[in-house]
């Protein structure tokens, strides 16, 4: 093996990172605070049912993109893991009406226009972006700041039609995007996938990607597929230890020389990767002077660099009966208990996955957007666990009573598994003020700046994870991951193409 690399967070990049580390013949271990890998990338029991965290579809499931690749090479897709896909992507309801996004545009567009006449022209040049942005694909070689002349080129003619969107709607967010409609579903189809501050681009990208069939979720969901990378990891010959919590990165002579644990162990390498939460790598693990500019701009610069944050509940339903089939957003403006709380809510069942529920009953999952002000409020009905726990259950019990009215079949047939807040993700993955992704930039904040992974005046230490791509996501974690390693060969004088 040559020299000793330790990854700081066992998630979805941390894994990546070990992977092409070990591949590249680097000593790598893995250091995980919690009892198992995946960080936000995880799943648990409760009472016969599994409650998946993550995964609602994936990108870069279509072979042939280098997003693929990535995820063939750790472990997380291959030819014996089935990739589960939809033909809608989501329905959105609004006062008895509903409109869904189909992997079939010409279907989309059509029920879009039967809904509404009146916004005919601006439907169909939204579904002539959408098929634009069905051949962007996401750049996932290796850093944009090893791009040879030559290579750059290239990569700019395969990315036009990137770069074709990114004109059209530079300088407008999700909210001036709705705003070209006149039907307030379609307003809401538009804004139940994207926050209304978010880059106009943002709803055709994605809906793009649906279409274009690139994207799915591997069979199992995202405990499984955090625990296949962590085993290929180790086939390779990574080390991966959990129920390790890093306290320190030790820095002695402007250099990071290894980790200090919480139980008071040393392990030292030769370069470190960090790709656990920002927030927490610059206010715990390091000094904050370390912080790059940008990424400190970010964090102070809360009006233009937004973040939020979301209540989930799970729900066993004692019926075999699939009421949903997919992904519902339904308006719940009525029952706002507090300021925080949004007008929307994502319903979801989890047919595709038998196991994930006992025999002839199901599973069903909501998601409600909060405001960032709500991690405030969690985190000090915290301080009284009684209190906390009974405020979660009667806002799980409201949501549930909302689910039963729009679906009478299930009426008395729920149980609450289990509820889940921006408290959660703050005590399980450090996350900042609990927000499960990384900032959004608006339309006034400079799109094309990007946190460094580099960190100054420590030239061995690399960052990687969703926070230094925002908004962040599941491809931006592993993509950093893989980047990590390419920049520590780059350092080496090594080839970086792998």
């Amino acid at each position: 093996m040559g020299k000793k690399i330790i990854i700081v967070g066992g998630g979805l990049a941390g894994l990546t990172a070990g992977i092409y580390g070990v591949k590249a013949n680097y000593d790598v271990e893995i250091y995980e605070k919690n009892k198992i890998v995946g960080g936000e990338c995880t799943g648990w029991d409760r009472w016969g049912y599994h409650i998946d965290n993550c995964l609602h579809w994936m990108m870069g499931t279509n072979e042939g993109t280098d997003l693929y690749n990535i995820w063939k090479t750790v472990g997380a897709i291959g030819d014996d893991i089935k990739i589960l896909k939809s033909d809608k992507m989501y329905t959105s309801t609004l006062n008895g009406d509903s409109l869904s996004l189909y992997d079939d545009l010409e279907k989309t567009r059509r029920e879009m226009i039967a809904l509404s006449k009146g916004d005919e022209e601006e439907i169909n040049n939204l579904m002539e972006d959408v098929k634009i942005a069905m051949d962007v694909e996401i750049p996932a070689y290796k850093p944009m700041e090893f791009y040879g002349p030559i290579e750059l080129l290239k990569m700019m003619r395969k990315q036009k039609n990137t770069f074709k969107l990114f004109k059209k709607y530079e300088n407008q967010d999700t909210e001036d995007l709705m705003n070209k409609f006149k039907h307030p579903l379609i307003k809401c189809l538009i804004s139940d996938f994207c926050p209304k501050e978010s880059a106009a681009s943002s709803f055709p990208m994605a809906y793009g990607n649906f279409v274009a069939g690139d994207g799915g979720i591997p069979q199992g969901g995202s405990r499984a597929m955090a625990l296949r990378m962590e085993e290929k990891f180790k086939s390779l010959g990574g080390k991966s230890f959990t129920n390790k919590p890093v306290k320190k990165i030790i820095v002695e002579d402007n250099k990071a020389k290894g980790i200090a644990l919480e139980n008071n162990q040393e392990v030292y390498g030769d370069y470190i990767v960090i790709s656990c939460d920002m927030d927490y790598t610059f206010n715990v693990l390091l000094d904050k002077s370390y912080m790059d500019k940008t990424l400190k701009m970010m964090y102070e610069n809360d009006k233009d660099y937004k973040i939020y944050g979301m209540f989930q509940a799970a729900y066993g339903i004692d019926s075999p009966e699939d009421l949903l089939k997919g992904e519902i957003m339904l308006d719940c403006s009525d029952i706002k208990i507090a300021p925080w709380m949004g007008d929307r809510m994502t319903i979801k069942t989890y047919g595709y996955e038998p196991s994930f529920a006992p025999e002839n009953k199901q599973i069903l999952q909501v998601l409600l957007p909060l405001d960032v002000s709500a991690y405030d409020y969690w985190m000090k009905l915290y301080e009284d666990k009684e209190e906390y726990d009974n405020k979660k259950k009667e806002l799980a019990q409201i949501l549930m009573k909302k689910i039963e009215e729009n679906y009478e079949g299930y009426k008395d047939k729920m149980i609450i598994l289990d509820s889940w807040t921006p408290v959660t993700y703050k005590r399980y993955c450090n996350a900042y003020k609990g927000y499960n992704q990384a900032f959004v930039a608006n339309k006034n904040a400079d799109a094309k700046l990007y946190p460094s992974p580099y960190v100054k005046n420590l030239d061995n230490v690399i960052l990687c994870g969703q926070w230094i791509t925002p908004p962040g996501g599941v491809p931006g974690a592993a993509i950093t991951g893989k980047f990590a390693i390419q920049r520590i060969l780059k350092k080496e004088n090594k080839d970086v193409n792998i």
